[in-house]
């Protein structure tokens, strides 16, 4: 066994391990329903950037990294389309994959 198969193995086993790391999440993409486990890191609420003609305040963009292994989602998400996880929407910012796992980088508009 080499080093990328203790990684592909370890993946599953321990960091895409419901009891052990990640938690189940219900995504919806391209018009696909999957309950898979997901990890997730949450950068927090920070102030949007605004053109000077847009005047709604109190609006922040939220950001968030999401990790899925590949073999569960069978597809990378594309950049600017929309992926729903736990019945809130995100846009993908940055789809990234590598060795195995998809990395999405996250964000929402809230108020």
């Amino acid at each position: 066994m080499n080093f990328k198969d203790i990684l592909n193995r370890d993946l599953k086993t321990v960091f895409f391990n419901a009891n052990e790391h990640a938690e189940k999440a219900k995504i919806e993409y391209n018009g696909k329903k999957y309950n898979i486990p997901v990890v997730t890191e949450y950068e927090g609420a920070k102030d949007r950037r605004r053109i000077s003609s847009d005047h709604a305040n109190g609006i922040f963009i939220s950001d968030m990294t999401l990790y899925i292994a590949f073999s569960d989602l069978k597809i990378l998400p594309r950049k600017e389309t929309i992926i729903t996880i736990n019945g809130e929407n995100f846009k993908v910012v940055k789809p990234e994959f590598s060795q195995g796992m998809i990395t999405l980088a996250l964000e929402v508009l809230e108020e």
